[in-house]
């Protein structure tokens, strides 16, 4: 696969979640049904990989699982899609993998002392900067739904930003921690959702569901995951993350045209700050620590950046 043309899905598929979620939670779907189809199916899918290397797999990386899963799992993941119920998808783009890299910068200062190069600064200031304008947005609406929305994803990206300087910390194996996170995930949301739903998901029309399940389970849990993988091998892990500023503007653009959110000019100057800030930041020379951001929908750049290595 075309090392741009894997980046492009990618940052597509990263771009579009959001729309397709906010699509599903302001439609047929309640967001319990969206978090269990996002980690059932994933669940599913990733299974495999652990019977097979069930016997490779340590105790302790049983163990880490454990907190990983808050970090980047059903705890990440729900924030994600409640928050949408109630914010655009393009304050989702813009305030999930938009500001991760900031929260990598500020976490790995406080929790692990790192000093945060000058250009990460910088971009982390960028990125300061677009958040401030656009929760404001929100403020001078008086709608606290949509702040209740931003916090959500604002807590959902530095867990994500956790779950990346907790992956490099205990030297879990990637593609291990996706297939734990994801099962441990599916084993908690899958009976939370039998016993406590009121309804059954199959009471949606086939092809809804059906577009969910695809978009829930398979696209943003795995083939973004792969896609991404190619793109590093093949461009390099700069050039590659170096893209995904165009997460936060192509998801207000599909925003704008399949659900009709239409972003105020002081929203638009906000995510063209935060898309600069990644830009910035991803710019630099890897170091250690700080190499990574991770994206919403999903900490999947960091997860990717580190399959890349095998």
């Amino acid at each position: 696969m075309n090392g741009y043309f894997a980046a492009a899905l990618a940052v597509l598929i990263w771009a579009a979640y959001p729309v397709a979620t906010r699509a599903g939670v302001t439609g047929s779907f309640t967001a319990q049904e969206l978090v269990t189809l996002r980690f059932g199916i994933g669940a599913l899918l990733f299974l495999p990989y652990l019977l097979v290397h069930f016997r490779a797999i340590t105790r302790e990386a049983w163990l880490r699982g454990v907190p990983l899963t808050l970090f980047q799992g059903a705890g990440m993941g729900a924030l994600v899609i409640f928050g949408l119920q109630f914010a655009p998808a393009n304050h989702q783009a813009a305030l999930g993998p938009g500001v991760c890299s900031t929260w990598v910068a500020l976490l790995a200062f406080v929790v692990f002392a790192r000093r945060p190069a000058p250009r990460i600064m910088i971009g982390a200031t960028l990125c300061a900067i677009g958040v401030f304008a656009l929760t404001s947005w929100g403020a001078g609406k008086h709608n606290p739904a949509v702040l209740g929305g931003d916090a959500m994803f604002l807590a959902a990206s530095a867990l994500g930003a956790l779950y990346v300087l907790q992956l490099r910390s205990w030297g879990v194996s990637a593609m291990q921690a996706a297939a734990i996170v994801t099962v441990y995930s599916g084993v908690i949301v899958v009976p939370w959702h039998l016993w406590s739903a009121s309804e059954p998901l199959w009471r949606v029309a086939p092809v809804e569901l059906l577009w969910q399940t695809l978009w829930q389970g398979v696209l943003i849990g795995c083939v973004a995951l792969i896609a991404f993988n190619q793109a590093i091998t093949r461009l390099g892990p700069e050039r590659s993350s170096a893209m995904i500023a165009l997460v936060p503007v192509l998801s207000a653009v599909l925003g704008f045209i399949f659900l009709r959110e239409v972003p105020s000019t002081g929203e638009v100057a906000a995510i063209l700050a935060i898309s600069a800030g990644v830009s910035v930041s991803a710019s630099l020379p890897r170091q250690p620590g700080l190499d990574q951001s991770c994206d919403e929908a999903s900490g999947l750049r960091g997860v990717a950046a580190r399959i890349a290595r095998f």
